[in-house]
Parts: C-alpha cells; structure tokens; sequence
C-alpha cells in the first residue's frame, strides 16, 4: 500500500524535498549574511593610517632656519607606504637595512611623495651630488641633486650609500634590527635636510607601523 502511494506520487514527494532543500540553503546564506569564507582573514582599512586623521609632518616647527614640513594627509600618507612597502623589504634583505628605516627616510626626504622636486629628479632620498657620483644631476634652488630614471633606482642608490659609508659597519653591528638606534645613528650622520630628523622619523615609523614590513 505504501509503495503504491509512492508509486503513484513520486513526482510530488520529489518536488517538495528539492523546495525544502532549496528552503535551507536560502536559511543558511541569510544567516550567513552571505559572507566569503570564514576563513579568509578581513583587511584592516586602518593599516598604516595615521591616528586621528592628523597630518604628521605639518607638526615639526621650523627650526634652525629651516622651514617646516609640509601637512600630509591620510590618503597621500597610504598610497605613499603602500607603493614602497615592497621595494623597502626587498631592500632590507639585500644590504640589511630596516625596511622600516628605509621607508621613513624615503616618506620624510621626499614628503611622503609630495616633494616638487621629485617630477624631474625621481630622487625620493634628497641625495645631493658628491665627488663620486657619475650619473645625472638635477640643480634644483641653486642646488644639485642626484638624478634618477626610476623611483627603484632611488631607493637602490640611497642603499648603496648608506652601505658605502665608514661608519656604516659599526653602526649596523651596534643597531642589529634596532630601528629605534638606527634613527639616532642616521640623525647624526647629516643624511637629511628635516629638522628634528631623528624624532620625526620616529614618529613616521610609529604611526604607519612601518616596524611591521622588518618582520616580513
């Protein structure tokens, strides 16, 4: 008897379990929220923002005749650490420098991008011409300037100086993977025009936790 009903009713019984089939899954992905896979780790938006929105380099006075930092904002702040996170990584491996080092240099030399001379010198370090120096210059307010043809190779040119210095051996034994020693050993070596460099950079590398890319 019974099998003769479902004999007679496949049909129906099978439609009415594939509407509770497709009743459940529709439960479950409102449930859900129909989110990705929990698995996936969520992106954080505040990754190398400055805290409460403030620019960072407009706080530096003016200071022994200089003048004082331009105002960078969030949005200039990011796309600036996020365009040469990588570039400073590779950078540390190579000749083992921080790349937290490296990128807050780069970020206060060329104000997180934003120097007028960077259109025509592509100089994100503010190297001045020396003696050595066999490639083009670029003279900028009466003052000469290293010239590059790419933003890497700016980067590259500034590792190899700090590599080829005197002091570099002693210093890089003495600060090891210290970012902190490292600020105060580059401050006194006149490595930049920003005053307060040693704070500033500090600072730099504090509020974008640029200390994280020396992990990586």
């Amino acid at each position: 008897m019974k099998w003769n009903f479902f004999k007679t009713n496949w049909f129906t019984i099978t439609l009415v379990l594939l509407l509770l089939v497709a009743i459940g899954r529709k439960t479950l992905h409102f449930n859900t929220g129909g989110s990705a896979s929990p698995d996936k780790k969520e992106i954080n938006p505040e990754k190398y923002t400055a805290s409460g929105g403030s620019s960072l380099m407009g706080i530096v006075p003016e200071s022994a005749g200089r003048k004082p930092l331009p105002a960078i904002n969030k949005a200039e702040a990011i796309t600036f650490v996020r365009r040469f996170e990588k570039t400073a990584i590779s950078e540390r491996k190579k000749f083992g420098i921080p790349a937290s080092v490296l990128l807050a240099c780069a970020y206060l030399n060329s104000y997180a991008g934003q120097r007028a001379m960077l259109p025509e010198s592509n100089n994100y370090f503010a190297l001045p011409c020396t003696s050595d120096w066999e490639g083009e210059t670029v003279t900028i307010e009466g003052r000469c300037y290293r010239k590059y043809e790419t933003a890497w190779a700016s980067y590259r040119d500034f590792s190899i100086y700090l590599t080829s210095r005197e002091w570099f051996g002693s210093v890089k034994k003495s600060a090891g993977k210290d970012w902190q020693i490292w600020a105060k050993e580059l401050a006194d070596r006149d490595i930049s025009d920003i005053p307060n460099f040693e704070k500033v950079m500090e600072q730099v590398i504090q509020t974008h936790r640029l200390y994280d890319l020396d992990e990586m």
